[in-house]
Protein backbone atom coordinates (compact mmCIF):
# COMPACT_ATOMS: atom_id res chain seq x y z
CA UNK A 1 0.00 0.00 0.00
CA UNK A 2 1.32 3.22 -1.20
CA UNK A 3 -0.40 6.59 0.95
CA UNK A 4 0.63 10.37 0.56
CA UNK A 5 0.09 12.58 3.13
CA UNK A 6 0.15 16.28 2.52
CA UNK A 7 0.77 18.25 5.80
CA UNK A 8 1.22 22.36 6.48
CA UNK A 9 0.26 25.01 8.75
CA UNK A 10 -2.55 27.02 8.89
CA UNK A 11 -4.36 29.81 11.18
CA UNK A 12 -7.62 29.11 12.31
CA UNK A 13 -10.06 31.52 13.75
CA UNK A 14 -12.98 30.87 15.91
CA UNK A 15 -16.15 32.97 18.11
CA UNK A 16 -17.02 36.48 17.64
CA UNK A 17 -18.32 39.67 19.54
CA UNK A 18 -18.63 43.33 18.18
CA UNK A 19 -16.28 45.46 20.00
CA UNK A 20 -17.17 48.76 21.75
CA UNK A 21 -15.56 52.24 20.19
CA UNK A 22 -15.43 52.23 16.57
CA UNK A 23 -12.03 52.38 14.94
CA UNK A 24 -10.12 53.34 11.52
CA UNK A 25 -8.82 49.93 9.21
CA UNK A 26 -5.58 50.44 8.14
CA UNK A 27 -6.55 48.32 4.57
CA UNK A 28 -9.55 49.58 3.70
CA UNK A 29 -9.95 52.89 5.73
CA UNK A 30 -13.41 52.30 6.60
CA UNK A 31 -14.11 53.35 10.64
CA UNK A 32 -16.39 50.80 12.29
CA UNK A 33 -16.88 48.21 15.07
CA UNK A 34 -14.67 45.59 14.61
CA UNK A 35 -15.27 41.98 15.46
CA UNK A 36 -12.93 40.22 18.36
CA UNK A 37 -11.84 36.79 17.32
CA UNK A 38 -9.38 34.37 18.64
CA UNK A 39 -7.17 32.01 16.95
CA UNK A 40 -4.22 29.74 16.87
CA UNK A 41 -2.00 28.04 14.16
CA UNK A 42 -2.15 24.41 13.76
CA UNK A 43 -0.52 21.27 11.55
CA UNK A 44 -2.93 20.16 9.13
CA UNK A 45 -3.77 17.36 7.22
CA UNK A 46 -3.91 17.90 3.45
CA UNK A 47 -4.15 21.70 4.80
CA UNK A 48 -7.59 21.31 5.90
CA UNK A 49 -7.60 19.21 8.95
CA UNK A 50 -6.07 20.49 12.51
CA UNK A 51 -3.72 17.76 13.98
CA UNK A 52 -1.20 19.42 16.62
CA UNK A 53 -1.38 23.16 17.82
CA UNK A 54 2.02 25.02 17.26
CA UNK A 55 1.04 28.61 19.08
CA UNK A 56 -0.64 29.61 22.01
CA UNK A 57 -3.94 31.58 21.31
CA UNK A 58 -3.84 34.79 20.13
CA UNK A 59 -6.72 37.67 20.46
CA UNK A 60 -7.78 39.43 17.10
CA UNK A 61 -9.58 42.34 15.70
CA UNK A 62 -11.11 42.05 12.14
CA UNK A 63 -12.63 44.52 10.03
CA UNK A 64 -16.30 44.35 9.16
CA UNK A 65 -15.73 45.30 5.96
CA UNK A 66 -12.22 43.44 4.40
CA UNK A 67 -11.91 41.30 6.77
CA UNK A 68 -7.94 42.16 7.45
CA UNK A 69 -7.21 40.79 10.78
CA UNK A 70 -4.95 42.37 13.35
CA UNK A 71 -3.56 42.03 16.77
CA UNK A 72 -5.84 42.93 19.73
CA UNK A 73 -3.96 45.40 22.02
CA UNK A 74 -2.91 44.55 25.20
CA UNK A 75 -4.99 45.27 28.20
Amino acid sequence: MFFIFIIGTRFFTWGSGPLGPSMRCSQCGIVGSFVGKRGMRFVTLFFIIPVLPISSVKQLLQCPNCKARFDAPRQ
